[in-house]
């Protein structure tokens, strides 16, 4: 396994022996192993090297520790000679001092040992190798870490997730803290995008084929088909052709790899083994193109042809650039330390420090050193070199896809977005981007997990024909399945984009939900794939498995008989258009209008003077013919015009508001529930659901209660009657009712509705065919299809009853108010214009009549004076 994983210490305090010389800088490139080794021969060699200090005004030795076994040491070791080189060449980056190289061979992982190391002498420790979140500056104060963190590239990673709608994912790892850390960090960016690792699968770096073999066929069964692979290189390389054997590299699976074994595609992989991976996306750090970047690759070329001239030449990745820009940080922190200050280093002062023993002394200016490390900006050859908190500024990652031979640049990532580019930055330049080809060849983006081969779908048959009817054609030795339950799931699998293959398994004789409850229980089991039939929607059943989105209308309601009522026969039809209340208000609006109109015309209209007996019988004559515009006597008063209008509208409204519902009920039979509640009533019930409502969350006793199983049931326990042992009424789910009434008059549903979850399908605990199911119902229902199969097999009762039409309500004040209130605004108007003529009048007269007359006498006397022309 190769990782180029580069590890830079700088080491001012320790004397480190290469060849005689001692050196003020030491740089790790080692290649990771990913495998457990034993430290104390290593601790051991640390305590007993002569630690003394050499420190020269005019040169700082560089100590570069490589594995020069690895593709990632070749190729770091000649970014570094080459940066020391222009560090050297360019004074005004190192104030003049020069840099020296010594090499010195190691493969040993000692991280966190050097960080203790560091911290104890207050080295600061850099680091180009671990990505783990694990090992941290908040952890070690002077660990420096100049590789992107996991949490970085993984946010990359969820963000690819989100952009195809993947929500469940599975994590391939190597068995270590490197796997370990970036696994915590990929679920928390999963998280925040609500996505989830539904499968971890952690294997030795030193697998061998039947263990990567086994763990593979583990991986086909889980509900998830997108893999996320942060594995070394060796493990990476044989994992993928073990996959291309046992068929997992087809169409529907889902392949990502991490930087870390994407960035070695072009060292580890051959021809053989790149054909295993066609379809794979991976991961790998965007290096923006520049002219000092192509100038400083083509010295890299050269110098590497120099370095292994046996070696046939790679291109240069972001471990080598990353190097480059490494030493010119060193350098450039050490260059901003203050002018002709010498570096001074302390024996430990404490007797308990972990360095009491050993030669190691203490580095003085080591918290200034950590500072400027920190305070690095500039733009590198491997891009924006500066810390961010801490840690590297993340930089814009890669999503590449392999093709063919090669590999081909899919979309991008910037840091610490939540998004996928499809398109590349302006700032980045201008490059194609081409579509995906995934696994199989295809490029249609994969669903996320693998369609089963065939699903085995229960189909309960419980004798509602309307509903779910299973025939059987002896002849043809087929089985027939149909009904509106079934007619919505073929629906539902035509909205589907991708083909699924299932098996109906008719089961017969269930009766209750108790059935019910065992059948969702064998789907739990996975005995069936899913149920597709009349199963309820609740709380308990929800915790074992998952249902879709309701199919039908929720809730429960009552059906009770309604016997036919003939109005012809009633005597006091003529009464019923009109509420009692509406009866007495039109009464006192009939004789308020016939007062009005005799007080402004009995003065001045021969028609309405006389006796007062006469008087009294024209008022009300005038009254009540004038609503049917039959009154004879001739109107004087300008006022009673407008009064008359008014009334004659209000009278032509009632006239035809009561003509039109008196009709409605003399012409039809009507029907009228005989209960309008549950109340004292006994009632059925189908299925332990409605029992369980009514015992449960209605109190309803034992003894009201008697359970049905089918319409004709229905039918007959109605048609009985309490009093001969049957049921009052029927308290069920609507589509039993709905089904139940299709095609039978003389039953409608009373009373209020009682909520449920309605019938939904039913799929095993966390299955990836609910969401898309649930999606077609969605459709179904925006498209008015479902609609249209509820047409289908549900008849409208009131359609296929012809005798029958609902109960004609009474018509109420409620509806008359607005009337009311124009005729007695404008009668109200005209009486108080008439009185205050008649008064002004009646004093004019007083006046003109120079009487002497008393207040009381004058207000008794204005009575009169209305009914007569004259004061007597």
């Amino acid at each position: 396994m190769e990782y180029g994983s580069l590890f830079c210490i700088i080491w001012n305090t320790f004397q480190f022996p290469f060849g005689g010389q001692d050196c003020h800088v030491i740089v790790w490139c080692r290649r990771l192993e990913m495998k457990t080794v034993p430290l104390f021969p290593v601790i051991c060699v640390l305590m007993a090297a002569s630690f003394e200090l050499a420190v020269q005004e005019e040169t700082v030795n560089i100590g570069v520790i490589v594995d020069s076994t690895s593709w990632s040491g070749k190729i770091a070791k000649t970014a570094i000679k080459l940066a020391v080189e222009d560090v050297n060449n360019q004074s005004q980056l190192f104030n003049g001092t020069q840099m020296f190289l010594h090499l010195q061979e190691a493969q040993t992982p000692i991280e966190t040992l050097s960080a203790d190391l560091g911290e104890a002498a207050n080295v600061p420790i850099l680091s180009l190798s671990v990505t783990s979140p694990v090992l941290s500056n908040q952890r070690f104060p002077y660990f420096v870490r100049i590789a992107r963190s996991d949490r970085v590239q993984m946010k990359a990673i969820a963000a690819l997730v989100k952009h195809y709608g993947w929500r469940n994912i599975a994590f391939l790892h190597s068995d270590d803290d490197f796997g370990s850390g970036a696994m915590s960090a990929l679920r928390d960016a999963l998280r925040d995008l609500h996505s989830e690792i539904v499968y971890t699968s952690m294997m030795p770096s030193t697998s061998q084929k039947q263990t990567i073999r086994e763990e593979l066929y583990k991986l086909k069964s889980i509900k998830s088909s997108v893999f996320v692979v942060h594995t070394p290189s060796d493990l990476g390389i044989n994992l993928f052709t073990e996959a291309q054997e046992i068929g997992m590299m087809e169409a529907g699976y889902v392949w990502i790899t991490t930087h870390e074994f994407t960035s070695l595609w072009d060292y580890v992989v051959n021809a053989s083994t790149m054909s295993s991976m066609q379809g794979l996306l991976g991961v790998k750090t965007h290096i923006p193109n520049s002219k000092q970047l192509n100038d400083f690759t083509e010295r890299w070329e050269r110098q590497f042809r120099l370095d292994n001239p046996n070696m046939k030449i790679s291109e240069l990745n972001a471990y080598g650039l990353l190097a480059y820009d490494t030493v010119l940080m060193i350098s450039q922190a050490i260059g901003k330390m203050e002018r002709n200050a010498r570096l001074s280093f302390l024996k430990p002062s404490s007797s308990l420090s972990v360095l009491a023993n050993t030669k190691i002394k203490v580095f003085q200016q080591g918290k200034k050193l950590l500072r400027e490390i920190f305070l690095t900006n500039f733009t590198g050859l491997s891009g924006l070199v500066r810390f961010d908190e801490g840690q590297m500024y993340g930089s814009c990652y890669e999503i590449v896809n392999v093709v063919g031979k090669s590999y081909q640049i899919a979309g991008y990532w910037p840091s610490n977005s939540s998004m996928f580019l499809k398109a590349l930055p302006p700032s980045f330049g201008n490059k194609m981007l081409r579509s995906v080809i995934w696994p199989g060849g295809f490029v249609t983006v994969p669903r996320g997990w693998v369609i089963p081969s065939k699903l085995k779908i229960a189909v309960p048959v419980t004798g509602w024909d309307q509903l779910l009817n299973v025939s059987f054609n002896p002849q043809s030795n087929e089985t027939k399945i149909s009904g509106f339950i079934i007619d919505v799931f073929h629906a539902v699998v035509k909205k589907l984009d991708y083909q699924l293959q299932y098996d109906l398994v008719p089961l017969y004789g269930r009766s209750d939900s108790h059935d019910a409850n065992e059948l969702i229980r064998q789907v739990y089991l996975k005995k069936y794939d899913a149920i597709v039939g009349d199963i309820t929607i609740t709380a308990n059943r929800s915790e074992i498995v998952d249902f879709t989105q309701p199919f039908t209308e929720t809730g429960l309601v009552i059906v009770a008989p309604t016997p036919i009522k003939d109005e012809a026969n009633n005597a006091w039809t003529f009464l019923q258009p009109f509420s009692p209340a509406l009866w007495a208000t039109t009464a006192a609006f009939v004789l308020y209008t016939g007062v009005v109109v005799w007080l402004l015309e009995h003065k001045t209209n021969p028609d309405f003077r006389g006796s007062l007996i006469t008087q009294v019988v024209t008022l009300i004559w005038f009254a009540f013919s004038a609503v049917f515009y039959a009154h004879r006597e001739r109107i004087h008063n300008n006022l009673n015009r407008i009064v008359i209008v008014a009334w004659l509208f209000v009278a032509l409204v009632l006239t035809s508001s009561y003509t039109a519902n008196l009709s409605s009920r003399l012409t039809a039979q009507q029907i009228t529930p005989l209960i309008n509640g549950l109340g004292n009533y006994k009632l059925g019930y189908h299925g332990s659901c409605a029992g369980s409502f009514l015992r449960d969350k209605l109190g309803m006793a034992e003894k009201q209660l008697d359970q049905t199983s089918s319409p004709r049931a229905y039918e007959e326990a109605l048609s009985k009657g309490a009093k001969n042992g049957g049921v009052d009424a029927i308290i069920d789910e609507i589509p039993y009712v709905r089904a139940f009434l299709s095609g039978r008059c003389g039953y409608s549903m009373v009373g209020r509705t009682y909520r449920n979850g309605g019938f939904g399908f039913v799929f095993y605990k966390d299955s990836s065919l609910v969401q898309d199911f649930s999606k077609g119902i969605l459709n179904l229902q925006d498209s008015c299809e479902l609609q249209e199969i509820e047409d289908k097999y549900f008849k409208d009762s009131t359609n296929t009853c012809s005798n029958f039409q609902e109960y004609a309500t009474r018509l109420d004040v409620v509806s008359f108010k607005g009337l009311y209130l124009i005729t007695g605004m404008a009668s109200s108007l005209a009486l108080i214009i008439f009185l205050f003529q008649a008064l002004y009048n009646y004093t004019k007269g007083a006046m003109l009549s120079r009487q002497e007359i008393s207040i009381w006498e004058y207000i008794k006397s204005f009575p009169m004076y209305l009914y007569h022309e004259s004061i007597k």
